[in-house]
């Protein structure tokens, strides 16, 4: 049985002007065949909400969202809500190649009870800057949540057009900066004091987490497999133990960094059955990067919450 990890603090689901923390990505399992395992997704989603995850996100980059048919992430999107069931809040994923698509997902995310929905810009044919305007426009006047804003490297936006974005469009009070170096840019967003922007959150896997909350971030959007461990690293910064979560966050991040793709780390932690990805998984991983990863393994062990 998991030993569950409960947040501290206030986090409530209804009012988003209280979130912070660590907001999780799972991961999508894939079976052997790269069929959909939706049991297995299930099973992320309740280790994430167990290992102490103050919100959950979901389909994103981690996610492999864009190997994700739309029929699957249709799919997907109430399923991951109804999985979730008010533990925390849940961000739905519903960026699109083009604004007819981002507003489908956004529709189905609001139908389904999603607390929140996040997209980037188109990514594949990129959309001028009055075009992106048009885009979230499009996607705020199907929902009735907060929108968070991805501002990654594959669809990049400038600092103006973000903090515009924030100014103009209803319901966007939220952004996920991953543009490197993403806590300089999370460091900029923060200092702007713009009122209406309730929060600024990182990614890349938490490997930045200490750097962007000192310099004003609201959490960390990272996927799944350290969960616990970063949770547990927020949670010591969050109540003035910020030498301990330095030091927490420095010997584990290297530990972290060279554990492989986070399917793999999934499987080791006996959360999914396979690592299977379909052709999104980064580097290849072999039986000898396994070797050298069980060899320091225990050390990161250590520091779990959570037990299969």
């Amino acid at each position: 049985m998991a030993e569950a990890q409960q947040p501290a603090g206030r986090r409530d689901r209804h009012d988003p002007r209280t979130w912070r923390g660590i907001f999780v990505i799972p991961q999508t399992p894939f079976d052997d065949d790269g069929e959909l395992d939706l049991e297995g997704l299930r099973r992320v989603v309740d280790f994430s909400i167990e290992a102490g995850a103050h919100g959950i996100v979901y389909p994103v980059m981690a996610s492999e969202f864009f190997t994700l048919t739309d029929a699957e992430r249709l799919r997907t999107i109430p399923l991951v809500v109804e999985q979730v069931a008010g533990r925390c809040p849940v961000v739905i994923g519903v960026a699109g190649v083009s604004t007819p698509a981002a507003v489908q997902f956004a529709r189905a995310a609001q139908e389904a009870g999603a607390d929140a929905v996040i997209a980037m810009p188109p990514y594949v044919q990129k959309y001028r800057d009055e075009e992106i305007v048009r885009y979230y426009a499009a996607i705020d006047r199907v929902v009735h949540v907060p929108i968070f804003i991805q501002n990654a490297g594959l669809a990049a936006m400038s600092r103006p057009l973000v903090l515009k974005l924030v100014r103009e469009i209803e319901q966007i009070h939220f952004v996920k900066e991953e543009v490197a170096p993403a806590h300089h840019s999370i460091g900029a967003l923060v200092a702007a004091g713009e009122p209406r922007l309730w929060g600024v959150f990182g990614g890349h896997g938490g490997q930045n987490l200490i750097q962007e909350l000192r310099r004003g971030a609201a959490g960390n959007m990272p996927g799944a497999g350290f969960t616990d461990i970063l949770v547990r690293i927020f949670e010591l910064w969050e109540v003035g133990r910020r030498a301990e979560a330095e030091q927490l966050h420095r010997r584990l991040a290297p530990l972290m960094a060279r554990a492989g793709p986070m399917k793999e780390i999934l499987v080791k932690r006996g959360v999914i059955a396979s690592a299977r990805t379909r052709g999104a998984g980064g580097p290849a991983f072999d039986d000898e990067d396994r070797r050298e990863r069980d060899a320091f393994w225990p050390e990161l062990a250590a520091e779990f919450t959570w037990r299969p």
